[in-house]
């Protein structure tokens, strides 16, 4: 069970260092598509990753009786649709690195909606470790400068507050299917997330020319698919099943530091003094949140 829980832990880390990417790999590609038929094409590919994987380890006759479907319906609009139209159009209007910065929300989002809705207690250790992993997190917004292009800081940073939100919703959702395939499950509200956004990305390309994207952005929307949708999501309900909840929040406050991070070697953004003390404090919450 140690080992077990050890491993959760582990591929939680290193997802979030690779959903801590996106922020950057997402405003880089959305400079060249559009933010709807970006979220639909990431889906689009993850969902013909997923399919022969799923179709192989026995389809829907892998989820429970009668079927889940209002669950897997609830968690394909928060954690695929909702989050990702919200996360595009946040990364449009703002900066990766406020991007990256108010996504640090949520793991406090987390720990609130798996008390109220899951009834998760909260030792005054992990509460401990989430404040001082958010506190550490607020140090690094606090001493960062704005990025050059945020156009719409304001209403980027709303778009990413929803984002925060619908991921919080979809986390706990999440949590009610732990224990069925999570590569069935991913498929479903993949192919789910996929159908609601596809139309709305029709929609946008009668109004705007169609996008004509660089080989770099090509590479970075098959990166957002299939790295960090086909295989994240299927980490990520894994990890759910071995962790609290509250604790995969916690652990979440990596994704932002990695955020800054790729946003100042990648988009030229500077990082002070202040924002790695930020960073250390934040992954000594994470530890202390994480370890019994």
């Amino acid at each position: 069970m140690r080992l077990r829980r050890s491993l959760a832990i582990a591929s939680v880390v290193l997802l979030m260092v690779v959903w801590g990417s996106t922020f950057v790999i997402t405003k880089a590609a959305a400079r060249e598509i559009p933010p709807l038929t970006l979220a639909g094409l990431r889906f689009l590919i993850a969902t013909a990753v997923l399919l022969p994987i799923a179709a192989a380890r026995g389809g829907l006759k892998q989820l429970p009786r009668p079927l889940p479907l209002a669950t897997l319906t609830s968690m394909a609009f928060t954690g695929i649709a909702l989050f990702t139209i919200a996360f595009n159009y946040a990364l449009i209007h703002g900066s990766a690195s406020q991007g990256a910065l108010i996504y640090a929300c949520i793991p406090a989002a987390i720990a609130l909606a798996a008390r109220l809705f899951l009834g998760e207690t909260l030792s005054s250790r992990r509460i401990a470790g989430v404040l001082l992993s958010v506190g550490g997190v607020a140090l690094v917004a606090w001493a960062g400068d704005q990025g050059a292009d945020s156009p719409r800081p304001l209403l980027g940073a709303l778009w990413m507050l929803g984002a925060v939100l619908a991921f919080a919703a979809y986390t706990v959702l999440a949590k009610r299917l732990a224990d069925v395939d999570q590569v069935v499950v991913t498929t479903c509200i993949s192919v789910i997330g996929a159908a609601v956004l596809l139309p709305l990305a029709a929609v946008e390309l009668l109004d705007v020319p169609w996008p004509s994207p660089s080989p770099a952005a090509w590479f970075g929307l098959l990166f957002l698919g299939v790295v960090a949708s086909a295989i994240a999501f299927i980490v990520y309900g894994r990890a759910l099943r071995e962790l609290d909840a509250s604790l995969v929040g916690a652990l979440s406050n990596l994704d932002p530091i990695v955020g800054v991070l790729t946003a100042v070697l990648f988009l030229g953004e500077t990082l002070h003094g202040g924002q790695i003390a930020g960073a250390v404090i934040a992954l000594a919450g994470m530890w202390l949140a994480s370890t019994r």
